[in-house]
């Protein structure tokens, strides 16, 4: 009896800031225990904010909560932070809405799971609705973020989520990830769900395991890259993709993808890769309706099998695409799928694409085409092999695709037999890679000074790095651009550089979009100064330098993107061999000259997607001296966007300008 006029008398300090109409009696027989099911209006209700009943509801923990329909939406002004055991039921036509100028954060969500278990969010009838405000997000007030999710499940377990839709994020609709290491969404369903127009993706999913999802559309995602209907992408090796099922699922209209994967962050420790689509339909995603990219290699191979059963894929900018298949790993089936002008606008594409990192370690394959058919309006390739690995070679792909190309009837046949016949493996020699353990890097021309000249187009994607030399007591002045790739979302790049003893050191970031001049002021040793500028998705570039800079093109590969021109390496003189490789990045590909010191071109390649290689020997590599390479955009494919070069045999540093060329010394 005490505890319970203990629980009366806090319940009573409570209510004194309820609305009109609430009802503090049945709030105490819940708080008391009595009552198991609940209405939030009970606390109160307030058309302005509701966050503090909200929240106070859910914290009674009563196990099943009902979200009542009022005369107006619920406005709720911060995240709210669900509890185990608990069902919350939204009224038929609830909207919970976010608060305008609120969910400043950059992670601010409206609802989190967060290592809780067994809690079901339901719509009744005709539904409910989660909705943010997306457009505010993306306005001078906020600082720019994807991570402002309509519900963020993180670590949690045994959860439904039930006829709801998902409006204007932030980030997700819905997001999937991890907390708590080792502990991962599981046992989920979500049914009957509209994710629609939100930021970045409809559903995003790190890890997953026993999901189901049903009956969910994923449609209008705009705002943020990659703007996928869904997006399955593990940030770290330790997060499993397991026994996911996607049954009668639409994406429809979203600027990105429809369903994509990617996926080179898992590794195989963490178990088989396990993803099923059955009945699944993908109707005018500006990119590709279904993308899968892997990694393979040692410790990268997935075991595993992707299911796409039943699935038509319909008017998408992008082909289907698959990479990094292995045929020592997981595979892909492809069963009763129609496949019906996707690539479209372009003969330049094809309806289904196969390729491979150049850092991939093993050939493609292991896909399998049962009645699998392609419509198209455009005469174009119905299937397409880019060999951009080393080894190489497409292994273990079998079935047929039945095509209608403008009416004409077709069957492509697969085997190994075909493939070998079709796709030959490429001709790659081996070069003994150059060893830069106790070796440094020093200019042919130290004195080199360009403050007033333009440097060669050189674009790096994501994480640039550039090598300046510098003696000690100088200054270092260079100009740098954070730049957009296409429509691509940026906020700021982080800018840092590393002194010859390794000391890191913060300059001022740039911010999205800015051309701006950085300055390292009297460095304190002779050597190499290695500024770094973190661009995301994005490229960085450099504009102007008054000291030698190179740009690293090693660990293969770096990305380079877009830009074109010049760009120079050193061949020391002696030199027995050496290889310059290219590569595209599917149907983005580029034209590339190698021209000798003489000014002699020496080879040429167009139109180049797969790796190719140019192969030195003889006495053209031991005279050496100062190469140049000219990058162009191909002829025949649609673009030069990502590609690629590799020196093999070399140290694997060029640069913008034959001045600022360097080779490698022995540390002293």
């Amino acid at each position: 009896m005490k505890m319970k006029q203990m629980v009366l008398m806090m319940s009573a300090a409570v209510l004194a800031s309820f609305t009109h109409g609430a009802e503090p009696e049945k709030v105490a027989q819940v708080m008391a225990g009595e009552l198991k099911e609940a209405r939030v209006s009970w606390w109160g209700f307030n058309p302005e904010d509701s966050t503090e009943f909200l929240e106070a509801a859910i914290n009674s923990k009563v196990p099943k909560l009902i979200i009542d329909k009022q005369p107006s939406p619920w406005i709720l002004g911060k995240t709210l932070l669900l509890v185990s055991n608990q069902e919350i039921v939204f009224e038929e036509g609830v909207e919970l809405l976010a608060k305008k100028g609120c969910f400043k954060g950059k992670t601010d969500c409206m609802l989190r799971l967060r290592n809780i278990q067994n809690v079901t969010l339901r719509g009744e009838g005709k539904g409910a609705t989660v909705k943010m405000r997306k457009a505010d997000y993306h306005t001078a007030e906020y600082e720019k973020a994807e991570w402002r999710h309509c519900v963020s499940i993180l670590s949690s377990q045994n959860l439904k989520i039930l006829n709801l839709n998902m409006v204007e994020s932030g980030g997700d609709g819905i997001y999937l990830g991890i907390a708590t290491q080792n502990s991962w969404p599981e046992n989920i369903i979500i049914k009957d769900v509209v994710c629609d127009g939100n930021n970045r993706q409809g559903i995003s999913v790190i890890s997953g395991v026993n999901v189901l999802l049903e009956n969910v559309k994923m449609i209008n995602t705009k705002g943020t890259a990659p703007e996928a209907g869904i997006d399955f992408e593990p940030n770290r090796a330790n997060e499993p993709i397991r026994n996911f099922v996607m049954r009668n699922c639409e994406t429809r209209n979203n600027a990105g993808a429809g369903y994509e994967m990617y996926l080179p962050n898992m590794a195989t420790a963490i178990g088989p890769l396990e993803i099923t689509f059955e009945n699944c339909v993908a109707v005018g995603d500006k990119r590709s309706p279904f993308v899968l990219i892997t990694r393979s290699g040692p410790g990268k191979t997935l075991d595993g099998q992707i299911t796409v059963r039943n699935c038509e894929f319909r008017d998408a900018g992008g082909c289907v695409s698959l990479r990094g298949t292995s045929p020592r790993g997981y595979k892909t089936l492809f069963e009763n799928v129609k496949i019906h002008n996707c690539g479209k606008g372009s003969e330049k594409h094809s309806a289904i694409l196969v390729d491979f990192h150049p850092e991939d370690k093993e050939p493609a394959g292991n896909i399998e085409f049962r009645n699998v058919i392609v419509e198209d309006d455009v005469e174009r390739p119905v299937f397409r092999f880019i060999d951009g690995g080393y080894e190489g070679g497409l292994e273990k792909i079998t079935g047929s695709v039945k095509s209608i190309i403008n009416g004409k009837e077709g069957v492509m046949d697969f085997s190994d037999e075909w493939a070998k016949a079709t796709y030959p493996k490429q001709n790659i020699r081996p070069v003994k890679e150059f060893d830069m353990n106790g070796k440094t890097m020093e200019p042919l021309n130290p004195q080199a000074v360009m403050t007033g000249s333009r440097l060669a187009d050189l674009r790096v994607r994501h994480t640039g790095e550039y090598l300046f030399y510098a003696k000690a007591g100088e200054t270092i002045r260079f100009t740098v651009e954070y730049g957009q790739l296409v429509k691509l979302e940026g906020s700021q790049a982080a800018v840092t550089y590393t002194t010859p003893s390794g000391q890191k050191v913060k300059l001022e970031p740039l911010k999205f979009k800015e051309v701006a001049e950085r300055v390292i002021d009297n460095v304190p040793e002779t050597g190499i100064y290695t500024v770094s500028v973190e661009a995301g998705r994005n490229w960085s570039r450099l504009i102007k330098s008054d000291h030698p800079v190179v740009t690293p093109v090693e660990p293969f590969p770096v990305n380079l993107v877009s830009g074109r021109g010049n760009r120079f390496f050193y061949v020391p003189a002696g030199t027995i061999e050496f290889a310059v490789c290219f590569r595209g990045d599917g149907v983005e590909g580029l034209k590339a000259t190698v021209f000798a010191p003489d000014g002699k071109q020496i080879w040429q390649k167009d139109d180049i997607s797969r790796l190719e290689q140019c192969f030195v020997d003889g006495e053209i590599a031991m005279q050496g001296g100062v190469f140049r390479i000219v990058i162009e955009a191909p002829t025949n494919l649609p673009c030069i966007e990502d590609h690629y070069i590799c020196l093999q045999g070399l140290p694997p540093y060029v640069a913008a300008d034959a001045a600022f060329v360097m080779k490698a010394v022995d540390k002293k």
